[in-house]
């Protein structure tokens, strides 16, 4: 693939981060009737079509003589202060903006998107808060700062039978069922479907669940704290009142970046956000990379894209060597996206590469030593190839901050100075540190993946023993996750352990 070729050869990391094969030109310019979906493993481009399509979408109506209401959205701020950098670079003269009412490009996480409307609607919320969580409160703007529904369980005793005694099935089943469905009273929760659930609930243990969501909503409104699911549920049926009143909707376009990782609360947020119609919602998503949410189907939330859908099966920056090991990690796995289907893990790539790098050490103690060894020799590979890249497109992945600290500290005892990442940019001059849900979105030349042991990944699936399919789900995500990191790799993969590995690499690493 001579495009490809001349792309990485040819452009600085930045730019190639934001190159548009041409075979994905028809996709950044195509006009669909309503929305449109564009699903793909990691390195098939979702992102960059995004971004380009975005920057189109504005052309496009500064043509037609309007200006621009554009939203570009994904499920965390970090992942949006990339997407916005990036539409900079492509476009330094698009106008943005910071405000619901001015024109221009917001590039912004749908949490911080919700406070802005639920502070423009200030105390006239409250009818609307009656009709989404029961109770017509005023103020909804603050979050818990503990876990209520650890809190209800406690209260809850042995009222709940013994095998939904589970501070995240309850918060599953109110964020899932109760909430997009807008139950308020018992009468209406005995009625309601829950597909998809895994729980089978008769008629008494309704009535048990139903108790603990009211003393949720109660402790909640004792503490004055709404959930982010709640706020951005009531942001939606805001804007949905206001629509009914003739007030324009905020939007002209919305585009979502990782799809897969939204809540029913968050889809019913961007279909209040824009009006149906021409080119009204881009999703883009990949149900492998769900490492958040639960699985959730679109058209149970408004959203359509039934003859808009596009699976892209060709992934331009990982080496045909790397997406081997990620598809060993997935496999084991059954997928499903966000239309319900089946979802093929096995993609194509055009680019050869080393074979990944799997470093075994005894303990702790030596893997960090042999990650300063790592980190070493590719620097100094650099240096010698006089490689115009720089250090901060090598990345060690781990599994939490806790670990991000240590193999930090760990390195510098090296003499290796390297960058912590956390909801910073990534910055420039050093080789960078970060969790694995911090990688998300992101790109390196070279990546480790540290400690990818048996104690680390998986994490425990305690919460999940209510539950079988909710206990798979949660498997499921812990490969995702594992998956996301190893894909973040562009040319060179590593991937070390201490002790025994993770039993989610026992099927590829002998």
């Amino acid at each position: 693939d001579e495009d490809l070729r001349r792309a990485i050869e040819g452009l600085s990391f930045a730019e190639w981060q934001l190159f548009l094969h041409p075979q994905q030109r028809a996709l950044v310019e195509r006009r669909a009737n309503g929305p449109m979906r564009v699903s793909g493993g990691a390195g098939t481009g979702k992102t960059v079509i995004a971004v380009h399509r975005a920057v189109e979408l504005a052309k496009r109506d500064k043509v037609d003589g309007q200006e621009p209401r554009i939203l570009l959205t994904t499920y965390t701020r970090n992942l949006a202060d990339d997407l916005r950098r990036q539409v900079a670079q492509l476009d330094p003269r698009l106008p943005f903006t910071e405000k619901l009412s001015e024109p221009g490009v917001m590039v912004s996480g749908l949490d911080r998107v919700a406070r802005m409307i639920l502070q423009q609607a200030g105390a006239k919320i409250s009818p609307i808060a009656q009709e989404v969580i029961g109770q017509p409160r005023g103020r909804v703007l603050t979050y818990p700062r503990e876990n209520v529904w650890q809190e209800v369980l406690t209260l809850m005793g042995d009222e709940l039978p013994e095998g939904l005694r589970s501070a995240d099935f309850l918060e599953s089943e109110y964020e899932l069922i109760v909430l997009p469905q807008r139950v308020t009273t018992l009468k209406q929760y005995l009625r309601v479907r829950r597909p998809g659930r895994g729980v089978a609930l008769d008629r008494s243990k309704r009535a048990a669940v139903w108790k603990a969501m009211e003393r949720y909503r109660d402790r909640s409104a004792d503490l004055g704290v709404t959930s982010f699911d709640e706020q951005l549920a009531l942001a939606a049926a805001w804007l949905d009142q206001e629509a009914a009143l003739g007030t324009p909707r905020p939007f002209r376009h919305v585009l979502v970046d990782e799809a897969q990782d939204l809540t029913p609360a968050h889809l019913q947020l961007l279909r209040a956000l824009v009006e149906p119609g021409p080119d009204d919602l881009f999703l883009a998503e990949d149900s492998h990379q769900r490492i958040y949410g639960k699985k959730i189907t679109l058209s149970h939330y408004g959203i359509q894209v039934r003859g808009r859908s596009r699976r892209l099966t060709r992934n331009y920056r990982t080496t045909r060597q790397n997406l081997d090991l990620a598809f060993g990690i997935l496999d084991p796995g059954a997928y499903e996206d966000m239309e319900g289907r089946v979802e093929e893990h096995r993609y194509v790539s055009p680019r050869s590469g080393p074979e990944p790098l799997l470093i075994h050490a005894s303990d702790r103690d030596q893997e960090i030593k042999k990650a300063g060894a790592l980190l070493d020799w590719w620097l100094k590979e650099d240096r010698d190839a006089g490689e115009q890249s720089a250090p901060e497109t090598i990345a060690v992945l781990v599994r939490d901050r806790y670990q991000r600290g240590a193999v930090v500290t760990g390195l510098a005892q090296q003499g290796i100075e390297v960058r912590p990442v956390a909801r910073e940019a990534v910055g420039r001059g050093r080789p960078v540190v970060m969790t694995m849900h911090r990688a998300k979105g992101l790109e390196f030349r070279k990546v480790l993946l540290f400690d990818v042991s048996e104690g680390s990944i998986p994490r425990s699936l305690r919460d999940q023993r209510y539950s079988e399919a909710d206990r798979t789900d949660a498997l499921l995500r812990e490969r995702s996750l594992l998956y996301v990191a190893a894909t973040r790799a562009r040319d060179q993969l590593a991937i070390s352990w201490s002790g025994r590995k993770s039993p989610l690499l026992e099927e590829m690493v002998r």
